[in-house]
């Protein structure tokens, strides 16, 4: 006998499941949504800050919209990078992406920067190598002077002569400093020699030399000039005058990779200002400039820029005078000068040029016979390949 098929008393309709995934997915967009507002409120909201000691930079400021701006799209350009340099917590948030890449990816390299066993970060070099422009071998001509160039090694190059860098990392950087030397030469200059500097004359978290390095430099410069028969004198300096700054320095490697890569912090050496009495720093058309500003050793946070504690940093144009028995040198310079600059204006008067901060229409070898110098000293390190362009346009 057939049976009529059973049928519910009521049709039902499936009722959804509210699964422990379905609400972990919800609870993670609404908390996404919830953070991304409290940062982009909060980003708008706090007080701009005008430098990044981590970048040593300026950052972006909100600027008002013009009609011009908005449809061309360039105002949507300038407010990204607003919120991303004005980005809320935007440090930590570097900092522990680097803590990250350290810790757990165990990656030994950061932008390019290798913290070696001995805690010096090595910045490795796979540039070309550039030959040395005609300009220079013109101005040694125009100029008329004895030209030298005291072109120190980079850190880069020490390292790899002292086999620091691991072989499975592509540097060229000693190929590119001897070849460079080469070409300078071959340009009519006068080399002088600081290839006896030691890794121990550099910073640690610092692409420059240390005092020591740089007193070094100085030492270099005054006996190259002597062996020409030039009248100049290499002035000792007391050695109870140096001190050291009281806070960790950490330097242009430091920033690029964070406190995370960098193990330990340089102890950053100077001379009392009482050394250099007598010496008057004139630029921005302003004289009796400081030789060492002990301030910027004061500064507080990790990432202050410390090094300009030797004449404030760099200057387009600047004039080192005093009463001192010796020649006048031109001096063309990049911040690796900086801290010789203070030894050497105890025995020459300099006027000195960091071509990067001039105009577009200096020309050096007028400058060179405007002030009548006796003769000119290039003095930089071996890092210098983004500057011949310049120099090319310049000299």
């Amino acid at each position: 006998m057939a049976h009529a098929p059973l049928r519910p008393d009521k049709e039902q309709l499936p009722r959804k499941k509210y699964s422990f995934e379905r609400l972990m997915m919800a609870a993670t967009a609404v908390s996404f949504m919830v953070i991304l507002t409290m940062v982009g409120l909060g980003t708008v909201l706090k007080q701009d800050r005008v430098m990044s000691q981590l970048e040593n930079r300026s950052l972006a400021k909100l600027t008002p919209p013009t009609t011009a701006t908005v449809v061309s799209g360039a105002y949507m350009g300038k407010l990204e990078k607003y919120f991303t340099d004005q980005l809320l917590l935007r440090g930590t948030l570097v900092e522990t992406q680097a803590r990250l890449s350290k810790t757990v990816l165990r990656q030994p390299f950061r932008n390019g920067i290798y913290t070696a066993p001995n805690d010096y970060m090595i910045e490795s070099s796979q540039a070309q190598v550039t030959p040395i422009p005609d300009g220079f071998k013109k101005f040694v001509k125009a100029v008329d002077r004895p030209v030298y160039m005291a072109l120190a090694p980079s850190k880069t190059v020490v390292a790899e002569q002292n086999g620091i860098l691991p072989d499975y990392v592509a540097s060229n950087a000693t190929v590119r400093y001897k070849k460079m030397v080469e070409g300078f030469d071959e340009a009519g200059m006068t080399n002088i020699s600081l290839d006896e500097l030691k890794l121990s004359d550099y910073f640690k978290t610092d692409h420059h030399w240390n005092v020591d390095g740089a007193y070094f430099a100085y030492q270099q410069i005054v006996r190259q000039l002597q062996a020409d028969k030039v009248s100049i004198k290499e002035v000792p300096i007391a050695s109870n005058a140096r001190k050291v700054s009281g806070h960790e320095y950490y330097g242009s490697l430091a920033r690029k990779t964070t406190l995370a890569y960098a193990t330990t912090g340089d102890t950053l050496a100077y001379y009392d200002a009482s050394q250099f009495d007598g010496i008057d720093v004139c630029y921005d058309n302003t004289c009796q400039q400081p030789v060492i500003d002990e301030s910027y050793i004061k500064e507080a946070g990790d990432y202050a820029d410390r090094y300009e504690v030797f004449l404030r940093g760099n200057h387009g144009i600047m004039s080192m005078q005093s009463d001192v028995t010796g020649p006048k040198l031109l001096v063309l310079k990049d911040s690796f000068a900086n801290p010789v600059l203070p030894f050497l204006a105890r025995s020459a008067n300099l006027e000195v040029v960091d071509i990067r901060y001039v105009n577009a229409t200096f020309d050096v070898s007028v400058f060179a016979k405007q002030q009548q110098v006796d003769g000119v000293l290039f003095l930089h390190n071996s890092n210098i390949t983004g500057l011949m362009k310049t120099y090319q346009q310049k000299l």
